[in-house]
């Protein structure tokens, strides 16, 4: 049998469990992030974004001078100005507005005004582009590549000639059992 204490302790967890998920419902999406940029000791900062309909929340984190989020599955970037980030329930925030893209100074005015997506999607094609390599380097590895193709080449053909002298070494021993067998019955039916 089950001791008291423990089935209590399970009761207390369950109702835990379900006003927890309560707030969680109740709140729309705070909750989690919440919890997520609390735990993180500053890794994260709590963004909410301000848009036509509804505002909602987000997780954000700094990248080298900008403000990064996701926003329906994409990364938005915003510049990082002065005087954006407040504390507040113990952790920072950033107010953003959607409709401008921009960051909000702590009297809600915009402090930056551009079209985070299209930057966004520069920024990573300048970070993703390759290294452009001199044409000195460019001649070098197809002289190599030249080099090595003509090797192969050169070690094929020899492979190739060294295969055809043994099949032509066998067919003259060949010919020549064959010719020596005929001259014994040419001089064996002659007399001679």
């Amino acid at each position: 049998m089950v001791h008291p204490v423990f089935i209590q302790t399970f009761y207390y967890a369950i109702v835990m469990c379900l006003s927890i998920s309560i707030a969680g419902i109740l709140l729309k999406g705070f909750f989690w992030k919440y919890v997520k940029v609390r735990l993180s000791f500053g890794k994260y900062i709590l963004v909410k974004v301000r848009s036509a309909l509804r505002d909602y929340y987000g997780v954000g984190r700094v990248e080298d001078g900008f403000l990064v989020y996701k926003r329906r599955k994409n990364d938005i970037r915003i510049l990082i100005t002065k005087n954006i980030f407040y504390r507040s329930l113990g952790v920072t925030w950033v107010d953003v507005d959607e409709e401008i893209n921009a960051a909000c100074t702590v009297d809600y005015s915009a402090v930056t005004g551009y079209d985070a997506e299209k930057y966004d999607d520069l920024l990573t094609r300048a970070l993703m582009k390759p290294a452009i390599k001199s044409n000195f380097e460019k001649i070098v590895i197809l002289v190599l590549l030249g080099t090595l193709i003509l090797c192969g080449a050169a070690a094929y053909l020899s492979y190739l000639g060294y295969n055809n002298s043994q099949t032509i070494m066998i067919t003259m021993g060949q010919l020549k059992s064959v010719v020596t067998a005929n001259t014994q019955t040419i001089a064996a039916s002659t007399g001679l």
